[in-house]
């Protein structure tokens, strides 16, 4: 069975009982998954296509850019639906992954670091006051992740799962989920409003009325019940 994910417990070897082997793997293998990411995308899209692509990869976990605007500006550039979505969903895992195998190292990095625990004290005191979250927490991180207004899901979503005492692997399937239905949700989203306005400029303006009402709708909804207090600066 698999453990609750607690603090003091980082340490504790994953992959093997040899810590120095234990940590490589941990800090390899994240490296490893988008090693083999980028080739793929390399093979599909050409090299100059792997490389826009990456750029929106980078730029994505760069504030203020999320996904309703990183995958919607990939796809209206004349990539692939399927690659755009489907590069900035494992962006989140690759992340995600980093994140729950080395949170003691992230919390040393600078910016990073300071960042993590202030929001680690935010969401502490938030969640004091409504313990009923913990009843929800697998659905919240799928909801954190897959909303795009909350930044980077991979690291936001390792450290509310952390706070709740979830396992590792029910965070990573909590972010790997909501990093699938957010990215191609938007993408899906983005094809039909691109599909909209060339159909005619009112059924775009329509499409587009009624995305952003539905998209606000949906975030305040996240932010009332999940994002509040605890989303930390």
């Amino acid at each position: 069975m698999d453990q609750p994910w607690k603090d003091g417990d980082d340490a504790s070897p994953l992959f093997s009982p040899n810590r120095f082997l234990d940590r490589g793997l941990r800090l390899a293998l994240p490296f490893l998954l988008l090693a083999i990411h980028l080739p793929v995308l390399s093979l599909a899209l050409g090299t100059r296509g792997m490389l826009s692509i990456a750029t929106l990869m980078v730029i994505y976990e760069l504030p203020p850019a999320g996904k309703e605007t990183v995958i919607p500006l990939g796809i209206l550039s004349g990539f692939p639906w399927w690659a755009v979505a489907g590069s900035i969903a494992l962006v989140d895992v690759e992340v995600g992954l980093f994140m729950v195998w080395n949170f003691d190292l992230a919390e040393r990095i600078p910016v990073l670091g300071p960042w993590i625990r202030r929001f680690i004290l935010a969401g502490r005191e938030f969640m004091a006051k409504r313990p009923w979250l913990s009843r929800l927490y697998f659905f919240g991180i799928v909801v954190m992740v897959m909303v795009p207004f909350f930044g980077s899901g991979g690291v936001r979503g390792s450290i509310v799962g952390r706070l709740l005492g979830m396992s590792r692997r029910e965070v990573m399937g909590a972010i790997a989920l909501g990093a699938v239905i957010g990215s191609f949700g938007i993408a899906v989203a983005t094809l039909y409003l691109q599909q909209a306005f060339l159909d005619s400029l009112f059924a775009g303006a329509a499409a587009l009325l009624l995305l952003t009402a539905g998209g606000a709708a949906l975030y305040l909804v996240a932010k009332r019940f999940i994002g509040g207090d605890a989303e930390g600066g």
